[in-house]
């Protein structure tokens, strides 16, 4: 059990309990000041287990109403409506029984009989107060998770700020150093020989990759589509200089790519990665594939190490990693099996875009 859920634990028993003891005061029927007694102690007893059971309830039937708005995209007026309904509905419900439960108590346990006779089943002053408690319980609770929500939202934002800072370095360090620029600009020279209509649109793209990875590279997440534009002119440089011998096929359903966000360059450096690691030629190609599920971006390439290769610190994998997990519950899963090299990616919604680039 972590710091925050002994702490929400805390702080919901408290507010339980000084509710509980307010109606103590207000009902003189259950002797709080003047005496101890078994009846006002089970009734304390009572409210607060019972109470303290239906807020954790109630909290986690809305963190999935919360969900399912997140992945439905739906409007913040609708969302605030659907959940102020639910919870008066569910309110009166709990508030009902409550009261019921209470009354066969007291009848059962201390023979209340007569009392409770002249008062209607639904009770109705009793499941209205009860329900007033249980909206102000909501309201409290609703700007306590939100508010803890916003810091544990800032304290992300500092940490994802570090991690771009090394995925900038790590991309641009494969984009602009000397060996790569040096690599292309030798293609670049090439095909100004023997091609210059390819050459100028070799240059086009060089120029809008250096461009992407220095001015996206700067934000916690952006579209998938932009993502996927800076990797085909990212493989369009690469198919230049290993011309067969790479393979790289998109499989993605359009739906996914028109409303699905990433964190920059995650798709680059995965293509790096089996470039980098592996080796190719025209009649054994590197194939790298990019699909989707349900859920999940996938990139998967076929594996034939070098055999020169340096071991790997896996450095930009654990980057890619970190910073998925500010934006989603889902982790990054990475599958090596015998012929393939496979790592599937959650998909980012706008909300998840929203939340960190407004």
């Amino acid at each position: 059990m972590n710091t925050k859920t002994v702490k929400i634990f805390f702080t919901r028993l408290l507010v339980i309990f000084l509710i509980q003891f307010i109606i103590k005061i207000g009902d003189q029927s259950i002797n709080v000041f003047s005496e101890f007694t078994l009846r006002g102690f089970l009734f304390s007893v009572y409210f607060i287990i019972y109470w303290l059971c239906v807020w954790y309830v109630a909290a986690f039937l809305n963190s999935k109403i919360q969900k399912k708005y997140e992945l439905s995209l739906g409007s913040k007026k609708f969302y605030t409506l659907m959940l102020f309904l639910f919870n008066f509905s569910f309110g009166m419900l709990v508030s009902f029984l409550a009261g019921l439960f209470y009354r066969l108590g007291d009848i059962q346990v201390f023979h209340m009989d007569i009392p409770w006779s002249e008062v209607p089943l639904f009770n109705p002053e009793f499941t209205l107060s009860l329900l007033m408690i249980y909206m102000m319980v909501f309201t409290f609770d609703t700007f306590y998770q939100s508010n803890m929500k916003r810091k544990e939202d800032q304290l992300k934002m500092e940490k994802l700020k570090q991690e771009n800072t090394l995925a900038q370095y790590l991309v641009l360090k494969s984009q602009i150093e000397p060996h790569f620029l040096f690599n292309s600009l030798s293609v670049l020279s090439s095909l100004i020989q023997t091609n210059t209509n390819v050459a100028e649109e070799f240059l086009l793209r060089l120029s809008k990759t250096l461009r992407y990875v220095i001015e996206k590279n700067e934000l916690p997440l952006v579209p998938l589509k932009e993502e996927i534009r800076f990797v085909e002119d990212y493989f369009f440089l690469i198919k230049n200089r290993f011309d067969e011998g790479i393979i790289f096929e998109n499989s993605l359903d359009a739906s996914i790519i028109q409303d699905s966000y990433i964190p920059p360059a995650s798709l680059q450096l995965l293509i790096e990665n089996a470039i980098k690691h592996n080796k190719f030629t025209v009649d054994n190609p590197l194939r790298i594939q990019l699909y989707n599920d349900e859920n999940r971006l996938i990139v998967k390439n076929n594996i034939n190490l070098r055999d020169d290769i340096v071991a790997s610190t896996n450095l930009g994998l654990q980057n890619l990693t970190q910073r998925f997990s500010y934006f989603s519950d889902k982790a990054v899963s990475i599958i090596i099996k015998e012929i393939d090299f496979i790592v599937m990616m959650p998909i980012l919604t706008k909300s998840d875009y929203e939340r960190f680039n407004i």
